[in-house]
């Protein structure tokens, strides 16, 4: 008789086990659309806004989506948004919330600047730097910013990061250096 008890107790700790692993093993059908996620950027966030600085948000997000992170000091009653700010923000866009004194709120969008994006690793847009900004690059004075700048107007005011080679002053060494800045990782 103790067998019996023994070996139906067995059976009552032993079938939830079982059924709980065979619960456990079961697929999930795939999805039906998948969410392909394209990352995240880097973004500045100033102005009127209660947290100022620096954030990692979704790819492509909109600058009036990600200024209620940084918690507006007022409510966003009156808004006006910007031309620049209704498009999709990129790695390096700089987000600025102003009040105006019509009490209106005014949201722009435009980018860091050169040094800020160095500091933060964000690849540079070398088709839109100034004379100032390839100064700030290491190796690169104001002279040779100089020269980059102008031939990049003489080519047709677009300029590609293997264009530095043909620029009297970038050997491949300072070339090699300077690349880094100008592509991810």
């Amino acid at each position: 008789m103790r067998r019996v008890v023994v070996i139906m107790c067995a059976a009552l700790l032993f079938v939830p086990l079982s059924i709980k692993n065979r619960m456990s093993q079961d697929i999930p059908a795939p999805a039906v659309f998948r969410v392909l996620s394209s990352g995240s950027i880097t973004v500045k966030i100033s102005g009127e806004v209660l947290h100022s600085g620096i954030y990692e948000v979704p790819a492509n997000s909109l600058a009036k989506n990600v200024i209620n992170m940084a918690v507006p000091l007022r409510p966003l009653e009156q808004f006006t948004v910007s031309s620049s700010a209704v498009t999709p923000l990129h790695n390096g866009s700089a987000v600025k919330l102003v009040v105006q004194s019509d009490g209106t709120s005014l949201l722009t969008a435009g980018r860091m600047t050169v040094a800020e994006q160095m500091v933060l690793g964000i690849p540079l847009d070398i088709s839109s730097m100034s004379d100032a900004d390839f100064d700030r690059l290491p190796g690169i004075g104001p002279v040779l910013a100089g020269r980059i700048v102008a031939y990049r107007q003489n080519n047709g005011g677009i300029l590609h990061v293997n264009d530095l080679l043909g620029i009297k002053g970038i050997g491949k060494m300072k070339y090699q250096k300077l690349r880094t800045y100008f592509q991810r990782p």
